[in-house]
């Protein structure tokens, strides 16, 4: 991933400037990079949940969690994760309104800052036990077949071109059902089909999952849009009847191999990479990774 000089783009942000448009332009590219998800949603941070002041748009997300919960609880995960769970402005309402909780609850993200802001936000309603960490949705730090449940909401979203390989990821690591709140370019109007084309937002999620030999079960419209034009479909893709075994641990994203916990990082004797660890939030990239085959000596 590209690194860039994070005053520059800030300085983009408080302008108001499109950060993901101004870095495909930069790029030369027609769709979104991870780098410029990375640094846009990085920029975003904290943005969501001070949104959250507004009492209609605490209101919305309330019943939005409820509707979620419904669909979840149908489901009865044993564990679930949230890809690309952002600043859990989702996740925590639809934990509160399940009256059955998962054994397991994680959630990942690529951009540090927001799961910063997750954890606060989780911890404000007593939701402490969710484990967070930083990983791709390309390549997740987990292994096969190791969450009941695996959820996306919007997280797909900015990643036009690369549908197959990320579902593919994520059916990975699906053990029972895979659950999409995505964009839906099928199901959209003529205005919604213009905006996601603006801004490189994915498409032909069914189609997709069918081609990868999961055709879903479910696909319907998503009845809570905060942003009207920006319209959302639920997926549900029923993978198989096993359940995984508790708790699901950490992989290398390099190998696939098991990661072991140390006191300030995660370290792979079978690689020889370590992950650190910042304020309690692994960091399971490979850009996150140190050479350190010697660490286990120590």
């Amino acid at each position: 991933m590209k690194k860039y000089d994070v005053r520059e783009i800030r300085a983009l942000f408080e302008r108001g400037e499109n950060v993901a448009q101004w870095l495909r332009t930069s790029e030369g590219a027609v769709n979104n990079s991870p780098t410029a998800i990375a640094y846009s949603y990085d920029m975003q941070a904290g943005t969501y949940n001070a949104e959250l002041e507004d009492p209609s748009i605490r209101e919305f997300r309330s019943q939005l969690g409820q509707r979620l919960a419904e669909v979840l609880e149908a489901l009865a995960p044993i564990s679930l994760l949230e890809a690309g769970i952002g600043e859990a402005t989702s996740l925590r309402p639809t934990l509160a309104a399940m009256v059955s909780k998962p054994s397991q609850v994680l959630g990942f993200d690529l951009s540090m800052s927001r799961l910063m802001y997750a954890r606060r936000h989780m911890i404000e309603a007593g939701q402490c036990n969710v484990e967070l960490f930083v990983s791709e949705l390309a390549r997740v730090a987990m292994p096969d077949s190791s969450i009941d449940v695996v959820l996306t909401f919007h997280a797909l979203e900015p990643n036009r071109g690369r549908e197959e390989e990320i579902l593919a990821e994520l059916l990975r690591i699906t053990a029972r059902h895979l659950v999409l709140i995505e964009p839906s370019y099928e199901l959209g109007s003529e205005e919604t089909r213009r905006w996601m084309d603006r801004h490189g937002y994915v498409r032909g999620l069914p189609d997709a999952l069918r081609r990868l030999g999961f055709p879903p079960r479910v696909v319907e419209p998503w009845p809570f849009n905060q942003n009207p034009v920006n319209r959302a479909a639920l997926i549900i893709v029923d993978k198989g009847e096993t359940q995984p075994q508790l708790p699901a641990h950490f992989i290398s994203p390099i190998s696939g191999r098991p990661l072991v916990r140390r006191p300030d990082c995660y370290f792979c004797p079978d690689d020889g990479h370590a992950f650190p660890v910042i304020e309690g939030i692994p960091c399971l990239t490979i850009e996150n990774s140190v050479l350190a085959s010697k660490l286990g000596e120590f």
